[in-house]
């Protein structure tokens, strides 16, 4: 008789976990077939155009591009400063090299007019009638990071392809740290133009009282990015590798123990800001295995669990300000 309350309990909780599985699945499934209408986009490239001007009349034929690239050159093209600036840049070996494996990667803009194309569709059934640009130009930035991969220029989508070489050596070549490297697969544009639309579009002037506060925004943040890019795995959504993800994902019991034990959660401070949501190769206090941001790696799976439980909509999470109640409805459990 003993044994039939055991049983009992054990088909309930492998029936529990069977649930959560199913809503889990079911939930990837349903942002999966929100989108909203085909948007109307032209795409241009534009590392094709000035890496073929006629350098020997080069200002003539800046001048006669000009007013259909306003996003590169909005500038005064008579000033000599301006033309020679311009030039540099397009006979600078690095560049033409950068183009030249922008066209071994990108032969054609098959690809990245998909992915702009699902990442607005998903946008739009969210926030319907948003305007969005509908001109998209590809280029070669040169890799500065004063230049974003993804921006909004002159109300068009400028993307700097070189920014998306897939781990080319190229990266190592000027010192680009490996755990940003890690991040120039293709794939990696969804996510980018994601949080671009989310910095753009949805407005941050709330100020957060505590660790536990910044854990669930940056949780929303990517959480708003799943949406809109549902078919990112967690790898290119935390921007981690494979290693670091496995890392994470194995230490999160001992991780939210950590931090509510030592009273982290409810604490606030540069420190505990650096040691949580800093990017960086690693999370030195807990391994060099750890990946940084462990914080919003948490914070996401708050997110995602209060999403599951709660009849919130997208909109209706981005506007809450009460950080707090998102947590406490959230009926977070990490993975022991």
């Amino acid at each position: 008789m003993k044994r039939i309350p055991l049983l009992l309990s054990l088909t309930c909780l492998l029936l529990s976990c069977l649930s959560c599985q199913h809503n889990e699945l079911d939930y990837k499934k349903m942002l999966r077939v929100k989108t909203g209408p085909e948007p109307n986009l032209s795409f241009t490239r534009y590392e094709d155009v000035l890496f073929h001007l006629d350098t020997t009349q080069f200002q003539q034929e800046l001048l006669a591009i000009q007013n259909d690239f306003l996003p590169f050159l909005e500038g005064d093209l008579s000033q000599p400063l301006a033309i020679q600036y311009l030039k540099d840049f397009a006979t600078d070996p690095f560049a033409l090299q950068l183009y030249q494996k922008v066209k071994q990667v990108y032969p054609k803009l098959d690809g990245v007019e998909k992915t702009v194309r699902s990442v607005y569709q998903h946008f739009l059934y969210y926030y319907p009638g948003t305007p969005l640009p509908n001109k998209v130009y590809t280029c070669v930035s040169g890799i500065q990071p004063e230049n974003p991969a993804v921006m909004i220029k002159n109300n068009a989508l400028v993307i700097s392809l070189d920014w998306y070489l897939d781990k080319d050596e190229v990266y190592d070549q000027i010192g680009m740290p490996q755990y940003l490297s890690e991040r120039t697969s293709p794939a990696h544009l969804a996510k980018d133009l994601g949080e671009l639309l989310y910095t753009h579009f949805i407005p941050d002037g709330q100020k957060k009282a505590n660790l536990l506060e910044e854990m669930v925004d940056a949780g929303r943040k990517d959480f708003f990015i799943e949406a809109l890019c549902p078919d990112l795995p967690d790898q290119v959504l935390l921007g981690y590798s494979p290693q670091q993800l496995e890392w994470a994902e194995s230490n999160e019991g001992n991780l939210w123990a950590d931090m509510v034990g030592n009273q982290m959660l409810y604490s606030n401070g540069y420190e505990l800001y650096r040691m949580f949501l800093a990017d960086g190769p690693f999370t030195n206090e807990y391994s060099h295995d750890a990946p940084a941001r462990l914080g919003e790696f948490l914070g996401l799976h708050i997110v995602r669990s209060y999403m599951s439980h709660q009849e919130a909509t997208l909109q209706e999470l981005m506007e809450d300000c009460d950080l707090q109640s998102i947590f406490q409805n959230s009926w977070f459990k990490p993975k022991k």
